[in-house]
């Protein structure tokens, strides 16, 4: 299907639609090419998390993953929006070890852990978050590894001039086809650049991953990315999210996740299929429902799984004291 108009998310309370949100969605094959869209393939926009398996390539392209015998379940959090929870931390820290990273190496900042019973774990014990709790953490490790593997100093990795990210621009370019070098950039929340990109640059990028026809160097760290996925889905996200959730539950024929201000990128590695999804007003609920009805559609949930998942892919409207006051739809077609 193409289509001009974008998906369309309800937001009822009663039988009233309160609130409406506009998301645009790309559908590629594993070439690139564009099979299905709704609004604007070329709407520019900012990845943000979305698109941290394509980021994590040059860990595993450079050799420092390798090198430093990292596991899988420290590929996926390379990939990660982590939540803070007592595993994700053990984890990293087991990584720091292995590499020698010091806690002052990363830019980062600490924030409370995204996972609220852990949360507030930490606040009932006095203790203050650290880096590791950042939920970007992985994504650091990742980078500041490539760079003492590469005999390169990290300080500073975080500035656009520095070596790990003219690796990550070079990689992302070659993978979005789209020259990160000549469009507008931002700083992410966790310190570093974030691109401008079309949307179904987005979905050619994550089309990369799925990709038989990839270079041999490239075909394996994105077999090995996907394989630590799948494996491992509690360290992509963890407890209670949406991404997570849909690893788990169709056992990784269905690969996911998010990013800040309403961004979903996937791939269907059995389908060779990868989309890219925005709600053009940021809302990350929206987008959670879009993305869940775009993985009905494809094939990447079947009806079993998407009821299985109600609370994601048809989530409620609650009141104050748990009742169901309402609910989240995509609109239909008028």
């Amino acid at each position: 299907m193409a289509s001009k108009q974008p998906l369309v998310v309800e937001v009822l309370r009663g039988p009233v639609v309160e609130s409406l949100h506009q998301v645009m969605a790309v559908v590629v094959n594993e070439i690139g090419s564009i099979t299905q869209y709704w609004g604007h393939p070329q709407f520019l926009t900012m990845p943000r998390s979305a698109i941290k398996m394509l980021q994590a390539l040059p860990l595993i392209e450079s050799g420092a993953a390798d090198k430093f015998e990292l596991e899988d379940k420290h590929i996926a959090l390379a990939c990660s929006s982590h939540r803070g929870e007592k595993d994700h931390i053990t984890a990293l820290t087991q990584w720091m070890d292995k590499v020698g990273i010091k806690e002052s190496s990363y830019v980062c900042a600490p924030h409370l852990p995204y996972n609220e019973e852990s949360a507030l774990e930490m606040t009932r014990k006095g203790q203050k978050p650290t880096v590791l709790c950042n939920n970007c953490a992985g994504k650091h490790s990742a980078l500041i590894t490539t760079c003492l593997h590469l005999g390169e100093d990290p300080t500073g990795y975080e500035k656009y001039e520095h070596g790990a990210q003219k690796r990550l621009r070079k990689v992302l370019t070659e993978t979005m086809r789209y020259d990160h070098s000549k469009t507008a950039y931002g700083i992410d929340g966790c310190g570093i650049p974030t691109y401008a990109v079309p949307l179904q640059n987005m979905a050619v990028g994550m089309s990369v991953l799925i990709n038989s026809k990839e270079s041999p160097v490239r075909k394996a760290a994105s077999e090995r990315i996907l394989r630590a996925v799948r494996s491992f889905p509690f360290y992509i996200s963890g407890s209670d999210n949406f991404a997570t959730a849909v690893i788990e539950k169709t056992h990784g024929r269905a690969i996911i996740k998010g990013g800040a201000e309403g961004v979903f990128c996937g791939v269907l590695p059995e389908k060779r299929v990868a989309f890219a999804i925005k709600a053009s007003d940021g809302a990350g609920r929206a987008a959670q429902v879009a993305t869940a009805s775009l993985l009905l559609q494809l094939g990447g949930l079947n009806e079993t799984e998407f009821k299985a998942l109600a609370k994601y892919t048809m989530p409620t409207v609650t009141n104050w004291k748990g009742d169901v006051v309402g609910q989240m739809r995509i609109a239909k077609a008028r």
